[in-house]
């Protein structure tokens, strides 16, 4: 039951707790104990199953087993942390005693958490108090979330005067504690009170985490500072800290930034020296980014260099692939590794290819992967699709079948961002009678059509010259076509269809 809650699968929790419940007896055995419903409980708890959850505590009272301590913690999460009823976490705390139990730390913790995620951080000081006089001295799990508090609302310096009050009250902060400063100065762009902060963190104790070098290098990172990044992650080595995948992460995209990809295969080579396997979502980190540099010889060298280390590559890694030979003008070579040799293809490996082969003027082709993707592959279109696809129609002047390609696209929404471009290519050629198809499809398919999508055609038409006043008669008459005489412009709807 226990692994089964781990995994969150509530239902499984409580299927296996009905069938001890109702073996039990048969077998001779033990009644479901405590442990049981508290993990039954808290799996309910976790699932957000409030009622369910309630449920199981009325019926473990009624069974005369005696609810713990641990017990009534999970309820006052329930409360304090999943449907935020304070009123109600108050009331079970204060209900403890009646069953004989007395709320101990983690009790006003768990409250205090659930108080601070909520902002109610001057509540969660009053509980504190209210745990002193009950005899409860607060640990250092119950100061951090007040101080996570803070800092979620950019009191940093509050969270600093915390800190030194967890001190002075015997309970100095541990390294989360820290870690949740890290942050919020890092998000803060406070670079150098980070760096006063590790330095702190030496000086009294707690040693830093894996966690604590990853917040401070991400951060660096994304800022534009790869190179005190990747510093960083040689005084974590230092530190006797094992590297994460994601602090690797880091510094592969660091390297890459500054195009040092000597550092990036010698770091890729090191990943059994650094006790890392490198997975193939770190190859396509450094593979995108090769991407962008156009460099698609790397990119097949850093493909043949995972499949000979057995990692292998996922659709993610073949796209990264097709894009780059695309990008180098090697759109044959492209087609046929889709086509010819079984790479695994999606809507973005397609998208990739119907786009250039737009570009490239091979059009005919860009048609023929469209039906290909959708009744042979049986890979669906999305709205990326349909834009690439209807862009590519109109400059062919192929306006028939762009109109019937954006009525195709209808089967799953209305998408503003796909209707505009098309107004707008319509409009420039004059094909009116092409937009009042359009409209009346709209219509047809129980989308409704609000004022935004009349005031963005409008628009349209105006730019492309229709207020001109020997077109004048064509605007009147394209918007008496798509209203239709005495109709009014629906309210707005969202897009979705009616029922």
């Amino acid at each position: 039951m226990k692994a089964l809650a781990r995994a969150g699968d509530a239902a499984q929790v409580a299927d296996l707790f009905a069938e001890l419940a109702l073996s039990a007896p048969a077998a001779g055995a033990a009644a479901p104990s405590v442990l049981s419903y508290n993990t039954l409980l808290n799996a309910l708890v976790e699932a957000g199953l409030a009622a369910e959850a309630r449920g199981v505590f009325d019926g473990m009272l009624a069974a005369g087993v005696a609810p713990t301590a641990s017990t009534f913690n999970i309820l006052v999460k329930l409360y304090a942390w999943r449907t935020a009823e304070f009123h109600l976490a108050y009331d079970e705390i204060h209900g403890m005693r009646g069953h004989g139990v007395a709320p101990d730390v983690g009790t006003f913790s768990t409250l205090v958490t659930g108080l601070c995620r909520a902002g109610r951080l001057d509540e969660a000081w009053g509980v504190l108090d209210w745990m002193m006089q009950e005899g409860c001295l607060p640990m250092v799990h119950t100061y951090t979330p007040i101080l996570h508090g803070y800092c979620r609302q950019g009191r940093i310096e509050e969270a600093r005067k915390l800190m030194d009050f967890m001190e002075g009250a015997g309970c100095p902060p541990s390294i989360v504690t820290y870690n949740v400063l890290i942050k919020a100065l890092c998000d803060d762009g406070r670079f150098d009170e980070v760096k006063e902060v590790l330095a702190e963190i030496k000086t009294k104790g707690p040693k830093p985490s894996a966690v604590t070098y990853n917040t401070y290098m991400d951060a660096l990172s994304k800022a534009g500072m790869a190179e005190k990044a990747v510093e960083l992650f040689e005084d974590m080595r230092c530190e006797g800290l094992k590297p994460t995948g994601f602090t690797l992460s880091i510094a592969l995209n660091c390297f890459c930034v500054h195009s040092k990809f000597s550092e990036v295969i010698r770091l890729l080579e090191r990943s059994t020296e650094l006790n890392w396997c490198a997975a193939v979502v770190a190859y396509n980190t450094v593979m995108s980014r090769l991407c962008d540099m156009e460099r698609w010889l790397a990119i097949l060298e850093l493909l043949a260099d995972m499949i000979k280390k057995g990692i292998i590559p996922n659709t993610r890694t073949f796209n990264i692939l097709i894009q780059s030979l695309c990008i180098r003008g090697k759109l044959s070579i492209a087609i046929n590794l889709v086509f010819n040799h079984g790479i695994p293809a999606n809507v973005v490996t397609y998208n990739t290819l119907i786009h250039w082969s737009y570009y490239h003027g091979r059009a005919s082709d860009a048609d023929s992967m469209f039906e290909y993707m959708k009744k042979v592959a049986n890979v669906a279109p999305d709205e990326v699709t349909y834009t690439i696809m209807i862009d590519g129609l109109c400059r062919q002047g192929k306006f028939d079948e762009a109109t019937d390609c954006f009525k195709e696209s209808l089967k799953d929404r209305l998408s503003k961002d796909l209707l505009t471009p098309l107004i707008n290519r319509l409009g420039r050629k004059e094909r009116i009678r092409n937009i009042v198809v359009v409209f009346r499809e709209i219509e047809r398919q129980g989308f409704v059509r609000n004022y935004m999508i009349f005031e963005d055609t409008v628009r349209s038409f105006c730019t492309v010259g229709f207020r001109q006043h020997t077109k004048i008669f064509n605007l009147g008459f394209l918007l008496e076509g798509i209203l239709g005489p005495g109709k009014e412009v629906y309210p707005a709807h969202n897009g979705r269809r009616k029922r």
